[in-house]
């Protein structure tokens, strides 16, 4: 793939001038708490003595730092440079100092209580909450500067439920209500528009010592390209789009077996039920969707149907029941549900999915709201097909890997929680891994930790990832573990520790190990400034630090740069942990998570998420509404995906 030299404009704004200095005031750490009298207070690690090697590990040591005298503490003079953390900290103190003396209390929100150190300036307010932008204090690695990072946002006042009005105001939404395809550019726009009002307000920044400025541009950073996802389907044959590769060369892996579909509906959507079989047949719409049989190799002609008057607990039953008298064909039970938004219907949802899963019954829903809608339908007809084909267990395609004898392992947590004396507390943790390969195949779900204990539950996950490792190290070379964003420090630990176990135990270097921390829900944006959309191309990456890079795994097509969509932002990526044999060969392991977003079964072009995660998160959620419904738990392991 030959792309021209682009670059993207990261939300950051850097500072004008790079080298400075300030004063501090501190004392010693002895290993206090920070509570009590040092509860104000940053710990932070600092140079015993300035003039000499400030880097040197004999030369530094922890202090209690405030950035206002205090009695016992002495005054140290700091460059940026000897604690990029404690610069960050004295520039969000100098960004606060200069809202409370510039602008009005309701122009700029502070968080107090949060772990970051933003500030939100208001552009707008409504009554269901406010336009604001956000600036944080941020040090771009990779350029070696201080700055702030800036994006909008929208906040939800309390009490307001969740709309398309707030995905309207929240810019995911156009003025139709339909996907922005002007996102970007209305982001861009908003940050600007708080330039306009606010810059001059607020900088530059001032201190007894100097006066900081900002430059008013964002940062642009050189982007590089990975390869566009291709899958490969029936005899080993290649398309670079998903749908017509499996109608021109047929799925990877058929189902197995003879199959039924069982409709199961209440008395008055009879006509609904019978409505989603013909576009199912390929009646209804053939231009979009030709068919079970032709599209997936299935043929619907062991069709059953039940009627009842309501879909409860007995109904379920009953349909379970009459499966489990069915011999020689594996029936899948597609249920007209009337909604999954409304409390009793989202209980009837998630009761259906324990109880066919416990019972290793495929399952699909469709909604009376798709099925009232034809035009949303005709879309989806294929997605459903899809889902029930994949469901049965056929496997629909796989997409060319980067990395071969890989496996990729996506770790998911669900713990549960409880309020003790008003403080949240995990009563129960509980992980699990969705095994794939860097085809995107999914392998397995194994339970990696269940426990009552921290102790317990990260002994578990050390123990279970290394027998997960154990198992396979016949078939793979190299083992990529996929991390979510939210997972805890003693659970990297545990994972991190796992990996080092068997090294260790094997002495074999031909292994390699690596960590990705994967984050979708991220601070970081980018604009393409040399397109008109401000969209960077599907595969770009830009490297934040030496272990961070961010990298669009949606955005326009090489071959038509057109937006036909709202395209989300980028996925934040760091390798958390790795091998020698890594370094250097980053590059293909950001490929093979961009490649496994191309994997995913719920739809085409479904959601661009590595399905390492996507899966982990999908199942976390069911976890957490069986928990919620008092439901037992169950065996996760060598089930189908059915959480797709």
């Amino acid at each position: 793939m030959q792309v021209n030299d682009t670059s993207v404009a990261l939300n950051f704004l850097p500072l004008k001038i790079q080298q400075f200095s300030f004063s501090v005031f501190r004392k010693r750490s002895l290993g206090e708490k920070k509570e009590g009298e040092y509860s104000n207070y940053f710990e932070q690690d600092l140079p015993i003595d300035s003039s000499a090697d400030v880097d040197s590990k004999e030369n530094r040591a922890k202090y209690w730092v405030s950035f206002a005298p205090v009695q016992g503490f002495d005054e140290f003079n700091c460059q940026q440079s000897f604690n990029n953390w404690l610069t960050l900290d004295y520039l969000a103190v100098l960004l606060k100092e200069r809202c409370a003396q510039s602008l009005h209390s309701t122009e700029y929100e502070i968080d107090e209580n949060g772990f970051r150190r933003y500030v939100d300036f208001v552009l707008s307010s409504y009554r269901e909450g406010r336009e604001v932008v956000w600036l944080e204090p941020y040090f771009l690695s990779q350029e070696e500067k201080f700055g702030f990072l800036i994006d909008f946002d929208f906040k939800l006042n309390q009490g307001i439920p969740f709309t398309r009005r707030i995905q309207q105001l929240s810019l995911s939404l156009d003025q139709n209500y339909r996907s922005n395809k002007n996102f970007y550019i209305d982001k861009y726009n908003k940050l600007q528009q708080f330039l306009k009002v606010f810059s001059a307000r607020l900088f530059p920044l001032s201190s007894t010592q100097q006066r900081i400025d900002v430059l008013l541009s964002l940062q642009r950073l050189p982007a590089n390209h990975l390869e566009t996802k291709h899958y490969i389907f029936n005899g080993n044959k290649e398309s670079s789009s998903q749908y017509k590769g499996i109608v021109e060369h047929g799925a990877l892996e058929p189902v197995q077996g003879q199959v039924g579909f069982f409709f199961v509906c209440r008395d008055q959507d009879t006509d609904y039920a019978n409505q989603l079989y013909k576009a199912l047949k390929g009646d209804t719409f053939p231009n979009n969707f030709t068919g079970m049989e032709k599209v997936f190799g299935l043929r619907m002609d062991q069709v059953k149907a039940k009627k009842f008057r309501d879909l409860n607990k007995e109904a379920l039953e009953t349909v379970i029941s009459e499966i489990r008298t069915q011999q020689g064909i594996s029936f899948i039970p597609i249920i007209i549900l009337p909604s999954k938004s409304d409390d009793k219907w989202s209980q009837v949802y998630n009761s259906a999915k324990y109880l066919f899963i416990k019972e290793d019954i495929p399952l699909q829903f469709v909604t009376l709201d798709l099925l009232k809608d034809a035009n949303t339908l005709k879309w989806s007809v294929s997605n459903i097909g899809l889902q029930i084909f994949a469901k049965l267990g056929g496997k629909p395609w796989k997409v060319k890997p980067t990395n071969e004898k890989c496996l990729i392992i996506g770790i998911g947590e669900s713990h549960k929680e409880a309020i003790v004396d008003n403080r949240r507390v995990i009563e129960k943790y509980f992980a699990y891994s969705v095994l794939t390969d860097s085809s995107g195949l999914y392998l397995d779900m194994e339970l990696v930790g269940r426990a009552q204990s921290q102790d317990s539950y990260t002994q578990q996950i050390k123990e279970n990832i290394q027998r997960i490792i154990q198992c396979r190290k016949q078939n793979f070379k190299k083992f990529v573990i996929h991390t979510p964003f939210k997972i805890k420090k003693y659970e990297l630990d545990s994972i991190r520790k796992a990996i080092q176990t068997v090294q260790r135990d094997e002495n074999n270097d031909s292994l390699e190990f690596a960590v990705m921390k994967i984050n979708t829900q991220n601070k970081f944006f980018g604009y393409d400034l040399d397109a008109n959309s401000l969209v960077p191309f599907e595969s770009t990456f830009v490297q934040l630090s030496p272990r961070e890079y961010l990298v669009w795994f949606e955005g326009v097509q090489y071959h038509t740069p057109n937006v036909y969509k709202r395209f989300a932002g980028p996925v934040h990526i760091e390798f958390r942990y790795s091998t020698a044999g890594v370094f250097g060969k980053e590059k293909s392991y950001l490929q093979d998570a961009l490649n496994l977003s191309g994997a995913n079964w719920r739809g085409f072009n479904a959601k661009a998420l590595p399905v390492s995660i996507h899966y982990c998160r999908l199942v976390a959620d069911f976890i957490k509404d069986f928990e919620s419904l008092g439901y037992a738990e169950f065996q996760i392991e060598n089930l189908k995906p059915w959480f797709l």
